[in-house]
């Protein structure tokens, strides 16, 4: 797949905003349970989940989380922004917590990515917005600054070119 547009359409109509997940799988999990969703995505008034990034690190499991949302979004039931701490996955910034991804040993109990698990996840934070918008509503992680808009809006490409573009 290629990388998508840096800014896009946020889904229409009702959606449940879920931020801050950090690999905290089962507690995804319950929460979705909670909120009427099925294990496909599916809830029965037809609502949809955006992700506002930071899906990965501290908790147990970032992959199986990241491989929910992604399941979850090739299927149209879903969306996600990507977070700063998916950006520094991409930019193969080492950081406190994220250990996991690069098979150096954790500080914590969490399930280590293997090489074909980093390839994927590469694969799909590339592919994710920095923010997503519509008539009533804008998400993004962490700050809506127009200029930092403006230039992720002739962004098309490489998300590393963003973080170059800022400075």
């Amino acid at each position: 797949m290629s990388e998508g547009k840096r800014v896009d359409a946020l889904f229409e109509g009702p959606i449940d905003i879920i931020g801050d997940v950090h690999g905290e799988v089962d507690a995804l999990r319950l929460l979705l349970e909670r909120l009427g969703y099925d294990a496909t995505g599916a809830h029965p008034d037809g609502r949809r989940v955006v992700f506002v990034g930071d899906l990965v690190d501290r908790g147990p499991d970032s992959v199986a989380v990241c491989d929910l949302v992604r399941r979850w979004r090739d299927g149209g039931r879903a969306q996600c922004v990507l977070g700063n701490h998916e950006f520094n996955l991409l930019k193969g910034s080492k950081r406190h917590g994220n250990e996991w991804f690069f098979g150096d040993s954790a500080p914590f109990d969490s399930r280590p990515a293997t090489q074909k698990d980093r390839d994927r996840l590469r694969s799909f934070f590339a592919q994710l917005p920095l923010a997503l918008e519509r008539a009533d509503l804008r998400v993004v992680h962490a700050c809506w600054d127009a200029a930092s808009v403006h230039v992720a809006r002739g962004l098309n490409g490489n998300l590393l070119h963003f973080d170059r573009a800022r400075r």
